[in-house]
């Protein structure tokens, strides 16, 4: 039997779980909540969360998916990931490397930079552990999801 979650906007009371999950994954917080999904355990803790950024082109970027460790591979990430595109349609981002095989189970595949808005790409750009990160741009079509 499967652990049981469920979906519903972030709320004010999530941000230190939100912060922890950053700070476990090397990532920044980020200061709206506006766009960000959670899935919260059956006591209604957050044990991942999705945030969309919409670029300048309209397009959703997911900034990040991120699933507490213990909550890894039970569908947590998937669960977020298709309930943000029912909403959004089509999916871009820039995969961390060792994050790839994550992506391509769930459909993402490999596009070229001229794919992600500056906005969404302008970490990468100055990163000093880009060489070490490998960060590959992805999209997942909407309708075309596994």
């Amino acid at each position: 039997m499967g652990a049981e979650f469920a979906l519903r906007p972030a709320q004010e009371a999530d941000r230190a779980a939100l912060a922890l999950m950053c700070g476990m994954e090397g990532m920044d917080t980020f200061d709206e909540l506006d766009d960000v999904t959670v899935a919260v355990n059956d006591a209604g803790e957050p044990v991942g969360f999705i945030r969309i950024v919409v670029g300048s082109n309209g397009v959703a970027y997911v900034n990040p998916v991120v699933v507490y460790p213990t909550w890894r591979g039970l569908g947590v990430g998937r669960a977020l990931t298709d309930a943000v595109q029912e909403r959004y349609g089509e999916l871009r981002l820039v995969s961390r490397g060792a994050a790839r095989p994550f992506y391509e189970r769930m459909g993402f595949t490999a596009c070229g930079w001229d794919m992600i808005v500056p906005g969404v790409s302008e970490d990468c750009d100055h990163c000093s552990w880009r060489e070490e990160c490998a960060p590959q741009p992805m999209l997942r079509p909407f309708g075309l999801c596994p």
